[in-house]
Parts: C-alpha cells; sequence; structure tokens
C-alpha cells in the first residue's frame, strides 16, 4: 500500500471524526441551553435573579438550586404584599370570591299533571244508574264497559 493513500484515509476518517465530534458538540450545545433559557424566565418572575439558572449546568448544584427555588422565598410574592398560598388548598380564599350558592331546582306542578282530557271521569255515586252510551242497556255502577255490547259507558 502507498504511504499516500494510507495518510490520505486517514485525514479523511479523521474529518469525519471531527465532524461528528462538531455536530454533536451542537446538539449539547442546544440540549443544554434551552432549559437553562426556560428556567431563567422563571427565576425572574420569582423576584429572584435570572442568572441563576446558569447554576443549573453544574450537576449536584443544579438540584440544590431547583429546590431553593421551590421551597425558598419568593421576593416578587413579598413585594405583592406577602398573598402566599395556603398550605391547606388551592385556590387560596383570599385571592378569589367565595362561589356563589346555586338556586335550587323547583320543578313545575302542571307539567307533571295529565291533561284533563285524559283524567279518569270521577266515580258515580253508589247505587246510581249507569247506561251505555252505544246501546242505552243498563250498566252496573262504577262500569266503564257496557256488559252487552262492549262500548263505553256514560
Amino acid at each position: 500500500m502507498n504511504p499516500e493513500d494510507a495518510l490520505g484515509a486517514l485525514g479523511a476518517a479523521g474529518g469525519l471524526l471531527a465532524g461528528g465530534i462538531v455536530m454533536f458538540l451542537l446538539i449539547f450545545l442546544v440540549m443544554a441551553l434551552l432549559p437553562v433559557i426556560a428556567y431563567w424566565k422563571i427565576i425572574a418572575k420569582t423576584g429572584n435573579a435570572g442568572p441563576i439558572a446558569l447554576l443549573l449546568l453544574i450537576p449536584i448544584v443544579n438540584i440544590i438550586v431547583l429546590y431553593w427555588v421551590a421551597l425558598g422565598d419568593w421576593p416578587a410574592l413579598r413585594q405583592a404584599g406577602g398573598v402566599y398560598p395556603q398550605p391547606g388548598g388551592y385556590p387560596p380564599p383570599q385571592m378569589y370570591p367565595p362561589p356563589q350558592p346555586q338556586q335550587q331546582f323547583q320543578p313545575d306542578p302542571s307539567r307533571f299533571q295529565p291533561p284533563p282530557q285524559q283524567m279518569a271521569p270521577p266515580a258515580p255515586a253508589a247505587g246510581a244508574m249507569m247506561f251505555c252510551g252505544n246501546c242505552g242497556a243498563k250498566a252496573p255502577a262504577g262500569s266503564q264497559f257496557c256488559t252487552n255490547c262492549g262500548g263505553r259507558t256514560s
């Protein structure tokens, strides 16, 4: 093998390796900086200095910083008058008005009574005579149908 050919192949492999390292570093930088930008904004909204988010790039320190922000005193709340959420529940009662009681549902009784034409006719008095509306035959008191023709009694 020609030494010049081996040197060219080694140069190509070195270039490929260098390109891979550069791409890895770029991807790593983007993946590391995106959360730092988000945490910078979050920490700034708590009233603390935003550059504290750069400490999140240091291992072990990042866990301490997150707990410090989560459990620490927020200057932004102190400036707002000290309205801190109550530990017992959310939302705090002083931040929102109490809910208004809802009016109890009252059904309309006229909607639940049958219409007058569907109501049963009043029962005849005891001993009253009834007649068939179809054939005119006598029917026993309180019966609805004629025993002679089967028609309705009146």
